[in-house]
């Protein structure tokens, strides 16, 4: 678990602030504000991925850590409705204890209920509509929220007053002189904060590089007018615009009804946002005398205006798919006139004007120009900014809601232009602890607010579906590898040797590639040959793990050499005969028991043997062979003789040899084992069993012999009880067995007795 920064409760700063998201970047606004060891929540917002987050559709604020620090978190505070400030409850909300209430306007209040009744997390007990002006305590605050205006009804900002001084917090905002709904800048409320001591201000700081101060709606609501009019007799009229933009959708209805034409809606998000409105009282016009688009089809083009989602080319907006002909229910016509009454959001340029050369490629005219007034900002500019803070005088300034540069622009601006002493810039993490003064002019060494702790933040990514999680989890990296350097996707089919064959191992290579610039085919062999070659050079008992792991680094290699790229590689090796598997059991067993690997013995055999020896021994295991044929591995399979046939041919053989123990040692290494019974017998000096074992492996071996001493193996090496007490220091057994006590054990076993020769285990 990750620990909660600052000191302990009742050390440092009583005033603790803690961004969860927000500072440093352009949405998923989300922000801790408490007193000590108490915590309250202020908006919980998501915010849309670039082009780099591959398959991506939202990024969420570090939930895992909320949820971790539940206790702390007394309540949810939400300031206004947009995305980057409501978008993240859906993963919030179950993150926090189920008795933490959440505030909200109640406008605001309609849209979460809407988006948490979705996923089933609405309960009206826990989620309660605040007025404005109208003081109510969350955590241990009393908030009194103030009207702002912005892009979007219902929009404030908040005082939070506790014992240990007094923060405010503006939200989003801009001064909206006449703003569309009537609901105008709460001046006053601001005016009598500056006669408060107000520890720590934090304010919106989306448009601090932007001088002056923003337009009124009432300049765009003119301008669509105007223009709306001058097509009259001309065709049709395709507004886009944000969704959540009610006011903008106030100036299209008063445009509309100028010049006699009936409003289609075409994106689901706007009837989401207009339902909202129309439930609280605020709905700029009647949902029921909006257009369906089939509706829209039948109308005379002369008398139709469309309102339709997509201005930032979402690639599944209407306008969007309208720009690429896929969309069936908005087909651009030769004389549409198109209003792009939005603002390009930073990192949507490159789609966004492909979006509109591909509209007025099929005959549209697209309007969209600052000078044409088509839309105006809901952040406030510079003077607007300086305004707000010579109204508050707060001791303390901290600029929330933008890039790093533009929170060092906003510090710089209130320092220098508004007269501020004291501000902070921090980043998403860092917590600023804040002391509040006796006295606003106090003399004071320096201020009194500072980073008393760090925590550590990740994000969070959902896949518009239920897929959520880290970047890690949610394959970000792998992604990004397939999409710019590609995947090969091979199958690898194994062919190993019988026992005791000379030959080593073979495959079968069946591979693709997608992604890739494959050379007309020569990449795809190249690879196929190394694939090849990798496992041909492997000894016959390694695992299909390494098997696969070899083939992976060999095709990596070889795709860099070939065309100087790193792609994905997915290799699935697998048996061609699943009864030959289980040698690489029998392998592991030898392993661990000190068997030499396969190979091995028999290489010693031949060394002492000389000529003869080598000539009835297997290959080592370690040699280079080459690729050997898949074809002619099976057949060697097939022509090989049946046990009871090898021990019966080798009978003569294991008489001759019976007398020398030395050569019955040797022959057993080369069958590459250490039963019970072989070192029993080399004790006693029996070398009737050894040789007949010798000519067996010597004939190529059977399956069902080695498969079963594969598992006496296994089960020796699991659980093995000596036949004599052995010695504590770890040698060998004091006596040997009693005489006939192995004879009397294999009689009673049958599978000893097949393993003996008999073979009636197999009759």
């Amino acid at each position: 678990p990750r620990p909660f920064p600052g000191p302990p409760p009742d050390q440092g700063p009583p005033l603790r602030i803690l961004p969860i998201g927000g500072l440093g970047e352009i949405g998923m606004n989300c922000m801790l504000v408490g007193v000590r060891d108490r915590y309250i929540l202020i908006d919980a917002g998501l915010m849309f991925p670039d082009f780099s987050d591959l398959g991506m559709q939202k990024i969420l604020p570090d939930t895992s850590f909320l949820h971790q620090w539940r206790d702390k978190i007394e309540a949810i505070v939400i300031t206004h409705g947009h995305e980057d400030h409501i978008g993240a409850l859906p993963w919030v909300v179950p993150a926090l204890d189920p008795s933490t209430p959440v505030y909200a306007p109640s406008f605001v209040m309609k849209l979460v209920e809407r988006r948490l009744t979705e996923y089933s997390l609405f309960t009206p007990d826990r989620f309660r509509v605040f007025d404005m002006t109208t003081p109510f305590n969350a955590g241990p605050f009393e908030v009194q929220a103030i009207r702002v205006t912005h892009s979007i009804p219902d929009c404030c900002g908040l005082i939070l007053r506790s014992e240990h001084g007094t923060i405010v917090h503006t939200g989003d905002w801009k001064i909206d002189e006449t703003p569309q709904d009537g609901q105008v800048f709460d001046r006053t409320t601001f005016d009598l904060l500056g006669k408060e001591k107000v520890s720590l201000m934090m304010s919106d700081s989306t448009n601090v590089l932007s001088p002056g101060r923003t337009q009124s709606e009432k300049v765009v609501e003119q301008s669509i007018v105007n223009k709306v009019m001058a097509h009259a007799g001309k065709g049709r009229v395709i507004c886009t615009q944000f969704a959540s933009n009610l006011h903008r959708l106030a100036s299209v209805k008063k445009a509309a009804d100028a010049s006699g034409r009936r409003i289609a809606f075409i994106g689901m998000s706007l009837n989401m946002y207009l339902d909202a409105a129309w439930k609280d009282g605020r709905a700029p016009l009647d949902p029921r005398e909006i257009l369906t688009a089939t509706e829209a089809e039948d109308m005379d083009p002369n008398q139709l205006l469309i309102v339709t989602t997509g201005s930032q080319a979402e690639p599944r907006a209407a306008l969007s798919m309208a720009a690429r002909d896929a969309s069936h229910q908005l087909k651009v016509l030769p004389n549409d006139l198109l209003l792009y009454s939005a603002k390009v959001i930073p990192g949507n340029e490159g789609r966004v004007t492909r979006m509109l050369n591909s509209l007025a490629l099929q005959g549209a005219r697209v309007v969209q120009g600052r000078a044409d007034n088509l839309h105006v900002s809901g952040h406030a500019y510079q003077e607007e900014l300086k305004e707000v803070l010579r109204y508050v005088k707060p001791q303390h300034f901290l600029p929330v809601h933008g890039e790093y540069a533009f929170l060092c622009e906003h510090a710089r601006l209130a320092r220098e232009e508004a007269g501020i002493k004291h501000c902070s810039v921090i980043k998403n993490g860092m917590m600023l602890g804040v002391h509040e003064r006796s006295s606003r002019n106090a003399v004071s060494s320096g201020s009194l607010a500072q980073v008393v702790g760090e925590a550590h933040l990740i994000n969070f990514y959902n896949d518009g579906g239920r897929g959520t999680g880290t970047a890690q989890e949610m394959a970000l990296l792998e992604r990004t590898t397939l999409a710019f350097e590609g995947v090969i996707v091979v199958a690898v089919d194994v062919y190993r040797p019988p026992p005791g064959s000379p030959q080593g191992l073979s495959c079968r290579v069946r591979l693709t590639t997608r992604g890739m610039w494959t050379d007309s085919g020569a990449l795809l062999q190249e690879l196929h040959e190394k694939a090849q070659a990798v496992v041909s050079r492997m000894r016959s008992d390694v695992t299909l793990a390494t098997i696969e792991r070899q083939v992976i680094d060999a095709l990596k290699k070889a795709a860099k050499i070939y065309n100087n790229k790193r792609p994905e590689v997915i290799c699935i090796a697998h048996e061609h005969d699943p009864r030959l598997a289980q040698y690489v059991e029998i392998a592991e067993a030898k392993r661990r028991q000190g068997v030499p690997p396969q190979g091995q013995g028999q290489q010693q055999g031949r060394q002492a043997g000389g000529p003869a020896a080598a000539s009835s021994g297997g290959s080592s295991g370690d040699e280079d062979l080459g690729p050997a044929a898949a074809v002619g591995g099976g057949r060697q399979r097939a022509a090989a003789a049946k046990p009871w046939e090898q021990r019966a041919a080798a009978a003569p053989d294991a008489a001759a040899s019976g007398g020398s123990r030395a050569r019955s040692r040797t022959r057993s290494r080369s069958r590459d084992s250490d039963s019970e019974e072989v070192g029993a017998e080399d004790a006693e000096g029996g070398a009737g069993r050894s040789g007949s074992a010798a000519a067996a492996a010597a004939a190529g071996g059977s399956i069902s012999a080695q498969l079963l001493e594969g598992r006496k193996l296994a089960a020796a090496s699991r659980k093995r009880k000596p036949r004599a007490q052995a010695d504590p220091s770890g040698g060998p057994p004091l006596a040997p067995l009693p005489e006939g006590v192995l004879e009397q054990r294999k009689a009673q076993n049958p599978r000893d007795a097949a393993a003996d020769g008999t073979d009636k285990a197999f009759d």
